[in-house]
């Protein structure tokens, strides 16, 4: 089957409107597929800066285990400080304690 002069002629034309065609749609891809870069890049940078709000529930855990840290903390001195207080107390009373002292004479 061979192509005719006529059809040749319009077949030349119908090639350059098709590559057209095809370079517009190229185009149009590129530019959406840049704008879906720049909304990516966008959400990203937005992300990076936010801090998640913790959820109430965590709050709440988080502030109850600061307050049992802060109340063991309170515990641990006052006995502490209990136990020296003791300890004074028991040597003030040993040394003031007369039958503690034995002088023995032969």
């Amino acid at each position: 089957m061979t192509i005719r002069s006529v059809d040749m002629q319009v077949l030349v034309q119908k090639v350059g409107d098709v590559a057209r065609i095809q370079q517009s749609q190229q185009l149009e891809n590129n530019s959406r597929q840049q704008e879906f870069v720049q909304q990516i890049s966008q959400q990203t940078d937005k992300n990076a800066k936010t801090v998640n709000q913790m959820l109430r529930n965590e709050q709440a855990y988080v502030h109850e285990k600061q307050e049992k840290e802060e109340s063991g903390k309170k515990k641990r001195t006052k006995k502490g400080k209990s136990e020296k207080m003791a300890n004074k107390d028991k040597m003030e009373a040993r040394l003031n304690n007369p039958g503690n002292k034995l002088d023995i004479t032969v």
